[in-house]
């Protein structure tokens, strides 16, 4: 007849075994559920943004901040975009790929250059620029949703160099586009 503590150890391991099978069971049910959870949340704003981009005629209604959030998480969301400026003297306009950081709080996109460049030199003599933004397919970790690049934002306005004496080592500066139509 086994001892009382052989059965107590017996009934451990068995509870020890028990747990250690149904923990991860548990925790893989609970992770599946706020992805699917996440999932839906996304799904719901992806369509929102969609209705509301697909809907707007921006020459009809022209959009001034403070812009939709539906604009503000495509905005946050987004890279990279195309940048036209404007060549008076030769009667022409130059379009530059550009990497941007939109700052929500103020309504503002951040974009460097070269100050050795033609966008540049046109900055200079003019501030009125359109700035295209399209959602580029972007390669997400698998849990995460994808970008399908179902749409793309005009936006106009006005873009202003900042000369505060930082950038000069790097001979690069920033440029501010105020999401205000010009």
């Amino acid at each position: 007849m086994p001892s009382s503590s052989s059965v107590q150890n017996s009934h451990i391991n068995t509870a020890i075994t028990i747990a250690l099978f149904i923990a991860p069971i548990i925790y893989l049910s609970r992770q599946q559920k706020r992805l699917a959870k996440d999932h839906q949340t996304y799904k719901a704003e992806r369509e929102a943004e969609v209705a509301f981009l697909s809907a707007q005629n921006s020459s009809a209604h022209p959009l001034r901040p403070p812009l939709p959030d539906i604009l503000r998480r495509v905005l946050s969301r987004c890279k990279f975009a195309y940048l036209s400026t404007v060549d008076a003297a030769c009667n022409s306009s130059h379009l530059s790929l550009m990497r941007f950081t939109y700052v929500a709080s103020e309504e503002v996109i951040i974009m460097s250059t070269n100050r050795k460049t033609k966008k540049y030199d046109m900055l200079e003599k003019q501030s009125g620029v359109a700035l295209l933004i399209h959602n580029f397919q972007e390669v997400s970790p698998p849990t995460s949703p994808k970008l399908t690049g179902e749409y793309s934002i005009t936006l106009n306005g006005s873009c202003s160099v900042v000369k505060d004496g930082k950038f000069d080592i790097m001979d690069v500066c920033l440029l501010l586009l105020y999401t205000k139509s010009v």
